[in-house]
């Protein structure tokens, strides 16, 4: 694809999230997040998954964005406080490449974005449902692991049908 080309970006952010570029003639390419793991102190072969930062800037850059959609991340009822800790530290990441790439960027609740796509919420019928609009990208989210790349795919579709671009 032409890097001139205006790009739409959907992101479902998190560690078993995804990205997805909507090019202007309808074409999608899928990424996983870049995911680096820290060893946990005082536990042998733990390690704990983050998202990269660096590799998230050096991927984002390769891409001429017009303008990204990302999930609007919050706190889930039960969630233990280390999980949301990092639940936002990984929402930050995105947010800070985006803003020093100087990609402008609108946040939307999944609540609307669902909605909106007629999406259900579970994440099988995310993939039927992303398949459904998007049958020619369907082999880029075969199982329920790329559930993320999926989501990504479908706020990417949802900027580009309701995130007043013009």
């Amino acid at each position: 694809m032409s890097k001139q080309d205006n790009i739409i970006l959907g992101i479902d952010p998190g560690l078993s999230g995804g990205l997805a570029f909507r090019y202007s003639n309808g074409d999608i390419e899928v990424e996983y997040p870049p995911i680096f793991k820290e060893k946990v102190a005082g536990k042998k072969n733990k390690n704990r998954r983050h998202i990269d930062p660096k590799g998230l800037g050096t991927l984002l850059r390769k891409y001429s964005l017009k303008h990204a959609f990302i999930e609007k991340q919050q706190a889930m009822p039960k969630q233990g406080v280390s999980s949301t800790f990092r639940t936002g530290l990984g929402y930050g990441i995105y947010i800070g490449i985006l803003a020093t790439l100087l990609v402008p960027f609108t946040e939307i609740r999944a609540r609307i974005w669902k909605q909106d796509m007629v999406v259900p919420a579970d994440k099988d019928g995310a993939l039927l449902r992303a398949s459904e609009l998007m049958p020619k990208y369907a082999n880029l989210w075969p199982l329920k692991k790329d559930n993320g790349v999926a989501e990504a795919a479908l706020i990417a579709l949802w900027g580009e049908r309701f995130g007043n671009l013009s």
